[in-house]
C-alpha cells in the first residue's frame, strides 16, 4: 500500500515539472523578440525663411497643439499642448524656433498637424488685422514634406516646419499703397523637412546692364523672387534677394532642382535646371538677368 501511495504522489509532481519546463521554454524564446518598441526623440522646429511681401511688417501666429504622423500606420501620436505665439517675420533666413520634442518609436514620420488659434498681420504703417479661429471653427494645418523624417534608434532626429509667408498671406484692397490695404486672407503654406538630409542654395541676382559679355558692370538687384522646385513635384520655395542682391534658400531636401525668376518690366525670364543640392552643404548658383 505504501508503494502504491508513493506512485500516485509522483504523478502531480511530474505534471508540475513538465508545465514549469514548458513555461521556461516560452519565456526563453520570447527573450529574443521583445514586444516593446525602442523610443527616440524627434525635435520639431518652426522656420519662415521667405521674407514677407511688400507692406507686411509682421505675421504673428498662435497655435496650441501639434502632433506627428507615423508613415507605418498613418496615425498621429499624442499631441503636445504647450501654446506658442511666434512672429514669422523674426524667423527669416536660417533662424528657427523649437516647438516641441516628441518621444516616438524609431521609423518614418511624414506629416505634422498643427492647431491654429489665430493670426495677426501688422503692416509697415502700423495698421493691424487679426483673425481668430476658435472652437468649433478651429483651423488645423497638416504639413507634409517631399520625403519622410527618419527617426533612428538612440539618435535625436531634427525636423523643421518651414512656413512660406508670401504664399500664406494675401492682402486685400489696393495693395499698391500700404494705407489702402483693407485686410488679408490666410491660406497657410508650409512643408516638413528632415534637417539630417537637407542643404541650401544661395547666390546673387544681377542685371547684365545690356552688356552680357562684360561682367564688371553687372548691377546687383534686390527684391527679386527666386523660386526653387523639383521637376515633377508639387513643393516649391520662393525667396527674395536682399539689399545686397543675394538670395539664400535654406532647408532644401537633397536632390535635383530647377530655379526660376519671372519676367519684370525691365528684365526677361530666367531659369535653370539640374541644380544639385547635397546634404549639409551650400550649392552656389548666381543669376544674371538680361534686359527686355
Amino acid at each position: 500500500m505504501k508503494m502504491g501511495t508513493c506512485h500516485y504522489q509522483l504523478i502531480p509532481l511530474l505534471v508540475i515539472t513538465l508545465l514549469a519546463m514548458a513555461f521556461l521554454a516560452i519565456v526563453t524564446a520570447g527573450c529574443d523578440k521583445p514586444t516593446s518598441s525602442v523610443f527616440s526623440e524627434l525635435q520639431i522646429r518652426l522656420a519662415a525663411q521667405s521674407p514677407n511681401q511688400q507692406h507686411v511688417g509682421s505675421v504673428v501666429v498662435q497655435f496650441s497643439e501639434m502632433a506627428v504622423r507615423s508613415s507605418a500606420n498613418s496615425e498621429y501620436g499624442t499631441p503636445g499642448t504647450v501654446p506658442h505665439t511666434i512672429d514669422l517675420a523674426e524667423l527669416g533666413g536660417s533662424a528657427t524656433r523649437i516647438l516641441d520634442v516628441f518621444s516616438v518609436a524609431e521609423g518614418r514620420y511624414d506629416a505634422a498637424r498643427l492647431k491654429l488659434d489665430g493670426v495677426t498681420v501688422t503692416l509697415t504703417n502700423g495698421a493691424q488685422f487679426s483673425e481668430v479661429f476658435s472652437p468649433p471653427l478651429s483651423m488645423e494645418i497638416v504639413v507634409q514634406g517631399s520625403t519622410p523624417v527618419v527617426v533612428e534608434r538612440n539618435r535625436k532626429a531634427d525636423a523643421v516646419i518651414d512656413f512660406d509667408p508670401m504664399r500664406s498671406i494675401t492682402l486685400e484692397g489696393n495693395t499698391r499703397l500700404v494705407h489702402a490695404v483693407t485686410g488679408f486672407r490666410f491660406r497657410p503654406e508650409a512643408r516638413l523637412v528632415d534637417l539630417a538630409s537637407s542643404g541650401q542654395v544661395s547666390g546673387t541676382v544681377k542685371h547684365d546692364n545690356g552688356t552680357p559679355a562684360v561682367l564688371r558692370d553687372d548691377v546687383l538687384l534686390s527684391g527679386y523672387p527666386v523660386t526653387l522646385f523639383q521637376p515633377g513635384g508639387t513643393d516649391s520655395v520662393t525667396v527674395r534677394s536682399n539689399d545686397a542682391g543675394r538670395y539664400s534658400a535654406f532647408f532644401m531636401p537633397a536632390g535635383s532642382y530647377a530655379l526660376y525668376v519671372p519676367q519684370t518690366e525691365e528684365t526677361e525670364t530666367w531659369s535653370s535646371e539640374n541644380i544639385e543640392v547635397t546634404t549639409a552643404s551650400t550649392t552656389r548658383q548666381d543669376i544674371v538677368l538680361t534686359s527686355r
